[in-house]
């Protein structure tokens, strides 16, 4: 985490120089500390967090990735001379665990263009899509899967004895 402190700091700071990497360096040390004194962070909690803004990051990606593709799909439909759509409305239940996951895929299902979701009920989504062939993919979606790894345990140990 001091590292990810460090790399804030220069970033917002927009100049490299000695006396700016010193003075990070002391921040991000202060900061480092106090983290570990008062929230009880840990190294392996800093390597937890590390592997969740990675996966983070990949998700990102995965939902842009995927929205583009939407995007192209949706336009096909658009500029076709015969519109061709069979909508629907689907229910599925999701195996994510957290409130959290389940509005992030609830949120991603929306933000790629044909599908949105309609309503989100514990782990019961409604969703509705252009074509009902779609339906699949939106059950078995490449959001799901990642946001489940979010939810696993770490294999690191937990050692912060709370």
């Amino acid at each position: 985490m001091f590292f990810i402190y460090l790399l804030i700091w220069l970033i917002f700071s927009m100049r490299l120089s000695l006396d700016v990497v010193v003075a990070g360096i002391l921040i991000s040390t202060a900061v480092y500390q106090f983290a570990r004194s008062y929230i009880r962070l840990e190294p392996v909690t800093d390597l937890n967090v590390l592997f969740n803004l990675l996966r983070g990051i990949r998700y990102a990606f995965t939902l842009v990735w995927e929205t583009a593709k939407a995007n192209i799909a949706m336009l096909r439909i658009v500029f076709s001379p015969t519109i061709k759509i069979e909508p629907c409305i689907y229910y599925f239940r999701t195996n994510l665990k957290t409130n959290a996951a389940r509005v992030a895929l609830a949120n991603s299902i929306t933000l790629t263009p044909g599908t949105i979701t309609v309503a989100l009920n514990d782990d019961l989504f409604c969703v509705h899509c252009l074509h009902t062939k779609d339906t699949e993919k939106v059950k078995d979606s490449v959001f799901a899967r990642q946001l489940q790894k979010f939810e696993k345990p770490s294999a690191l140990p937990d050692r912060r004895g709370v």
